[in-house]
């Protein structure tokens, strides 16, 4: 370029000598043929300064990687965390106020529905029941007597009368006081095993909604309740896929969702769901803690990239994708719609096609437009 500068002086210079002698119109015809030839040179040597298009050094381009997209199945998931929990897993409180006199179950014991896990002093209603059960039997007595002499027209109707009134009013105290007494025997609901047992022989109980005697948990069908936050009310629905996760036994299990609640709790601000696990595992307890993953979307032609490749500027989300540039490769930004996301990908709504040449390595300090060199790669890119 300096060449050409020392040109360019070379011309002002003799502006400058013949504006000071000679005749106008002779010099003017012979500045216009030196110009004509220095602008030749000039042309010459500023495209001496410019490499040609075929002699471009593909080895020194940016090597990046690339990957070349195919359709495929993308899946959505919500996750939140659930508790296992069986179909029936029933505190037993007790039903009146008293002292344990004997328990007959403890921890870990299998229990058929109304057996007896304990009994609550009822010493005095027994004997209430006693004495009304010998008041009854004498009642009885006088009753037959009066009713075989009414039979014979033998009395008056009103001692016939007074004697039925009295012994039905004792069978029915008899009756009453015996479903008190019954109370007093703490009885299990279900078929199942005892879970927990908060009393001992001596303690008192009461019915506290609180306070529960035992717990009797039945396994024979499982499921995990789990609270979703209410964003997702419109997402989740009966008959979604869900896979379920158990830390503790490192295992899972694929299931669906089985209910979801209408209600919204106003404290939270989530519904419950619950999914119904077909076959139990070794190892599950009550109140395990699970991890729930609910399918809220799928879609089985999807273009998607993973995350980390999308770029963004003030324009918006942008990839960098291979295309054709003169004899070699270009790299191009390409605006990008970005739909669902998961796991890592992002599914692309719009922007992209099918067998794309994507940028999925080298692309931080990339420039749009400039040479680059890859591999080919050995796979499309589907996704997960």
């Amino acid at each position: 370029m300096k060449t050409v500068e020392y040109i360019v002086t070379g011309i002002a210079i003799a502006v400058i000598m013949v504006s000071c002698g000679s005749e106008p119109g002779a010099e003017l015809a012979k500045l216009k043929k030196q110009r004509i030839t220095l602008e030749k040179k000039i042309e010459t040597l500023e495209n001496g300064l410019k490499p040609e298009k075929d002699s471009l050094d593909p080895s020194k381009f940016n090597l990046v990687g690339i990957t070349e997209i195919r359709p495929g199945s993308f899946d959505h998931y919500i996750k939140v965390q659930g508790n296992l929990d069986g179909d029936q897993n029933i505190a037993v409180f007790a039903d009146v106020a008293g002292t344990i006199k004997a328990r007959y179950a403890d921890v870990g014991q299998k229990v058929s529905q109304g057996q007896i896990l304990a009994q609550i002093d009822d010493g005095q209603y027994r004997l209430q029941l006693e004495n009304l059960q010998t008041q009854f039997k004498f009642a009885s007595d006088l009753f037959e007597k009066q009713k075989r002499l009414w039979d014979q027209k033998i009395g008056s109707e009103v001692q016939y009368l007074q004697s039925k009134t009295t012994m039905e009013s004792l069978e029915q105290q008899i009756s009453v006081l015996q479903e008190q007494i019954e109370k007093f025997r703490i009885k299990s609901p279900v078929t199942g095993t005892v879970e927990e047992c908060n009393i001992r022989p001596g303690s008192v109980v009461s019915p506290d909604p609180n306070s529960a005697a035992f717990r009797v948990v039945a396994f024979r069908q499982l499921k995990v309740s789990a609270e979703v936050s209410e964003t997702y009310a419109s997402n989740v629905k009966v008959g979604d896929k869900a896979v379920i996760e158990f830390p503790d036994l490192k295992q899972q299990i694929d299931t669906r969702v089985d209910f979801v609640s209408g209600y919204i709790d106003p404290v939270n601000r989530t519904f419950r769901i619950e999914c119904r696990i077909p076959e139990g595992l070794p190892g599950m307890k009550a109140n395990m803690i699970s991890i729930v993953r609910i399918n809220d979307y799928h879609s089985d032609n999807s273009i998607q990239i993973p995350m980390n490749i999308i770029l963004t500027d003030l324009s918006g989300s942008y990839v960098y994708v291979v295309r054709n540039k003169d004899n070699h490769h270009g790299a191009f930004k390409q605006p990008v719609v970005i739909g669902n996301t998961y796991n890592g990908v992002a599914e692309i709504v719009d922007g992209l096609e099918s067998q794309a040449r994507v940028i999925t390595t080298g692309y931080q300090d990339l420039i749009d437009g400039e040479y680059v060199r890859f591999e080919l790669p050995s796979e499309a890119y589907m996704g997960k």
